[in-house]
């Protein structure tokens, strides 16, 4: 007979305590006490699905599920680990791993030296060099407020939040599947727009969404009750061939006892480790309150003192002057030990929990180091996804991708090129960071233009129109200095392979940029445009006739509407050299914005 405390079948079922000591003192099911504490054998409460689900499990046949092939996946917001670590374990191949933070892409680089790790913007990085050789793409994104200013609330909408640039990675690189995590409260965020905004983008992209589901890690070998909630999608050509189950439940619940003692989890005791630790006043307080107490176990005028005006606010306050229990999991954890209002103080000492304490309660391994100062190692654990719990999924994606590959055979594709690409163009960027945000560029910081915005404020009408003298023949009009008006702004781009043709025999009408614009350059004043072709450099004029947003394929079939891009109309003016002349491109070596007169000025120098 496997035994649950009364405390612990709370924390299963998401009620409050009272409610399972008052099932047990109305004799809905049989109670007893074991080693002193109250509770019930789960044989007796076989009634209660989340009880059948783990007296039923198949965890251990799950345990045992491998990879047909070796499946390629990509990660956004890395954090320190917790995810990819699961993932890795279930048998996954990261090809690449994107993280903000310093301190959490040294973690994952001084773990794991062999992931190709990329610190900075997810908004910087262009994912398509990937397109079509990943199997898997997963992230925990971070929920920002949404705006609904579009009708759809679909993917225009989530413009400005980072679950778009999850969305962005996905249309981009088209895994076969994906996955999203965030908190349960998404679900009920904005009266359940911005979830049903969410499902409306995987519907876009040509997904079908997985019915979601919160799960609690506590019933995934975690001992901690935190709850995520967990989105997978499935590509729509392959959705109706196959289906996904959710991972079974371990067969009991973990306890604080197993996370700092060799357990079912852990061969040994937890190592020492450095901690914070409590002022002495603090220290007194918490003193008084004994395991898995809180403020109400205080003697009514230290709980008033040390409440503050807390003390006169409604609602249980329970994480204030909180001490763990061993016997029962951790409360889920936050980015710092000894918050007042979530109060986490050790079980038998009176300290905060120190760092590999809070690692084993998301159930990293003794030998996973954090890296940076203690404020960051605290935040990057308290904001991962538990291992076991990532494990768990990871098992029944692999699962799921097994099922896959048997019904649609394929071979395990090579990465290393395009991670080469993204890896030099990001190499390519000098960064500049705040708390919030990073810019970037090659010998000094430039913005990237937003296209989107530049869309709407322009939708109806050119960003510029630069008028052609028709009284003459254009190329022959009369200037300053002969043919050229050497006043006015030129724009020099980096022309792309599939348009070199063009450009070389003159004939060029369009020129359209990549998806990266710099906000620097003044388009109001441009005029002149010389296209660079790549090793050759620069040769021909062209008149800029009109500059406006556009999209890359527009009226092709195979357009891709939220695919914005900068399209220069033009019109070839002269062959401005006998040759092409070699010139640096200054910007994100892509672009550079000068003058005619300079232009002039620098090949008559180097002649």
């Amino acid at each position: 007979m496997t035994f649950i405390s009364e405390n612990n079948l709370a924390a299963l079922l998401g009620t409050s305590n009272y409610t399972v000591q008052r099932w047990a003192k109305n004799g809905l099911y049989a109670s007893h006490t074991s080693n002193g504490v109250h509770g019930f054998d789960m044989e007796d409460l076989k009634e209660i699905p989340e009880v059948q689900s783990m007296l039923e499990t198949k965890w251990d046949e799950e345990f045992n599920i491998t990879p047909l092939r070796e499946f390629n996946s990509v990660e956004l917001f890395a954090g320190g680990g917790g995810l990819a670590l699961g993932m890795s374990m279930a048998g996954f191949h990261h090809v690449l791993l994107n993280e903000f933070e310093t301190s959490a892409c040294k973690t994952l680089k001084t773990n794991k030296p062999e992931w190709n790790v990329i610190e900075g913007d997810v908004r910087h990085i262009d994912f398509t060099p990937l397109k079509g050789k990943i199997d898997f793409l997963s992230g925990g994104f971070p929920c920002q407020a949404f705006s609904y200013a579009g009708k759809g609330a679909g993917f225009n909408d989530t413009r400005g939040t980072l679950f778009f640039e999850l969305a962005r990675a996905v249309q981009e690189i088209r895994p076969k599947v994906f996955m999203g995590e965030n908190v349960k409260g998404l679900i009920s965020h904005d009266n359940g727009r911005t979830f049903t905004t969410i499902c409306n983008t995987i519907a876009e992209l040509g997904y079908t969404l997985v019915e979601p589901r919160v799960l609690k890690a506590i019933m995934f070998q975690v001992p901690q009750k935190r709850e995520r909630l967990i989105l997978i999608a499935i590509r729509n050509d392959i959705a109706k061939h196959v289906q996904f189950h959710w991972p079974s439940p371990y067969k009991r619940i973990l306890t604080l006892r197993d996370a700092f003692y060799k357990s079912v989890i852990y061969d040994c005791d937890v190592p020492k480790s450095e901690g914070v630790l409590y002022p002495d006043k603090k220290k007194k307080v918490l003193d008084l309150v004994p395991q898995g107490g809180d403020w109400r176990n205080l003697p009514d005028k230290i709980a008033q003192e040390y409440m503050g005006g807390s003390w006169l606010l409604g609602g249980g306050k329970t994480g204030m002057a909180r001490r763990l229990s061993l016997d029962e999991p951790s409360l889920t954890l936050t980015c710092s030990p000894c918050q007042k209002q979530t109060e986490r103080c050790h079980p038998i000492e009176t300290r905060p929990l120190s760092v590999r304490e809070y690692a084993r309660i998301q159930t990293f391994p003794d030998n996973w180091q954090f890296q940076g100062t203690m404020t960051e190692k605290y935040k990057q654990i308290g904001n991962a996804v538990p291992v076991n719990l990532a494990w768990a999924i990871g098992r029944s994606l692999i699962r799921l991708f097994n099922d896959i590959e048997t019904i649609f055979p394929s071979q395990t594709e090579d990465c290393r090129d395009a991670i080469k690409k993204i890896m030099h163009d990001q190499s390519q960027l000098i960064v500049k960071k705040d708390k919030k945000s990073q810019t970037s560029s090659i010998q000094k910081t430039y913005r990237q233009l937003s296209l989107f915005d530049l869309f709407e404020q322009y939708e109806d009408n050119p960003i510029v129109e630069n008028h052609i003298v028709r009284e003459e023949p254009f190329e022959y009009r009369k200037t300053k200095k002969g043919l050229i008006d050497t006043t006015k702004n030129c724009l020099i781009c980096l022309v792309k392979k599939d348009n070199i043709e063009q450009f070389i025999e003159q004939s060029a009408k369009i020129y359209y940029t990549g998806k990266k614009f710099p906000s620097t350059v003044a388009l109001n004043k441009l005029y002149y445009f010389m296209p660079y072709i790549q090793q050759k450099g620069i040769r021909d004029l062209y008149l800029i006739k009109t500059a406006r947003v556009g999209t890359r394929k527009e009226g092709q079939p195979d357009e891709d509407k939220n695919d914005f891009r900068l399209i220069f109309e033009i019109e070839f003016v002269k062959q401005l050299f006998d040759d092409y002349k070699p010139i640096t491109l200054e910007i994100w070596r892509t672009f550079t914005d000068t003058t005619m007169e300079n232009i002039l000025s620098m090949m008559e120098s180097n002649c």
